[in-house]
């Protein structure tokens, strides 16, 4: 099985230049923790990921304004962990439980944002409950990598 079979196609994705506030109404609106971070809408090339999390722990966490922050004040960039298409889902789970993320993006061979594949989709695809949870655990360890 490859990436494409289980990623969600044309996930919602945000720019740098957004606020914070507008990124995290899409993220409650659509129901995710996480957006793909594009360089424009015209080629939607990955430039980063904003999470929930790294609003609460960047901004909020920091006492900085919410309301006039945008999402470059808050956004992972640098060394993204993402697949392709073609990827295998045992690869992606190497991806994950390497990076320790729980979301990872699907791009093409251009670096464009083509899908996003979460820990909830692989759980449903994975059969026994004790591979689940072994994946669950590998993610969850804690590494010495630093995250950007």
């Amino acid at each position: 099985m490859q990436a494409r079979e289980i990623m969600t196609a044309n996930p919602v994705c945000c720019l740098p230049s957004d606020s914070l506030v507008s990124a995290a109404q899409k993220m409650r609106d659509n129901g995710c923790g996480m957006l793909p971070v594009v360089e424009n809408y015209g080629n939607n090339t990955l430039i980063g990921i904003l999470t929930d999390r790294d609003i609460v722990c960047r901004v909020v966490a920091a006492g900085q304004d919410c309301n006039t922050a945008s999402v470059d004040k808050a956004m992972s960039a640098g060394r993204l962990w993402s697949a392709k298409p073609n990827t295998s889902i045992d690869e992606v789970i190497e991806k994950m439980e390497e990076g320790q993320v729980r979301r990872i993006p699907v791009v093409d061979d251009n670096g464009r944002v083509q899908g996003v594949i979460s820990t909830a989709d692989i759980a449903l695809e994975l059969d026994e409950t004790d591979e689940i949870a072994e994946v669950f655990e590998e993610i969850s360890e804690p590494t010495h990598i630093p995250h950007a």
